[in-house]
């Protein structure tokens, strides 16, 4: 029985090993990008907030923006020449004291982007060799 046993325990390891995960890659538009990293730190979304985000997305010939900096909703548009990116954007101005850091960080770094780079499911933006912020995509259910 052992010897039986044995053999049938190698198949099973071999044809059971876990395989690489390929997992989906996120697109630059059309997908819901969440602002995960701020000067290094994680970006934490207090649980009566909207999440930071932006979203890219080709309507009519025209790339637009649009999102959420924390306090105000956020528009504009942008270019795209292969990795290059140039953002224009606008937003309504409330004050709101708690969330002000991220939304002034978010605007800013849209501002001075000028490149990006996608890695499997991160969006991080780029002015030069510095790097200015990440976001990880969101797929809505």
């Amino acid at each position: 029985m052992k010897t039986l046993f044995v053999p049938l325990i190698i198949v099973f390891l071999i044809c059971c090993k876990p395989t690489e995960k390929t997992g989906s890659v996120a697109h630059l538009e059309n997908t819901y990008w969440k602002l995960s990293e701020m000067n290094g730190m994680p970006v934490i979304t207090p649980a009566d907030a909207k999440e930071v985000h932006i979203v890219l997305a080709s309507a009519d010939g025209e790339k637009q923006l649009r999102g959420f900096g924390g306090c105000n909703g956020l528009g504009g548009s942008y270019t795209l020449a292969g990795d290059k990116i140039k953002f224009t954007t606008i937003s309504t101005k409330m004050f709101c004291e708690s969330r002000m850091d991220v939304e002034n960080f978010l605007t800013k770094v849209l501002s001075e982007a000028d490149h990006y780079k996608i890695t499997g499911e991160t969006l991080e933006l780029f002015e030069g060799n510095t790097f200015l912020a990440k976001f990880e995509s969101v797929y809505l259910h």
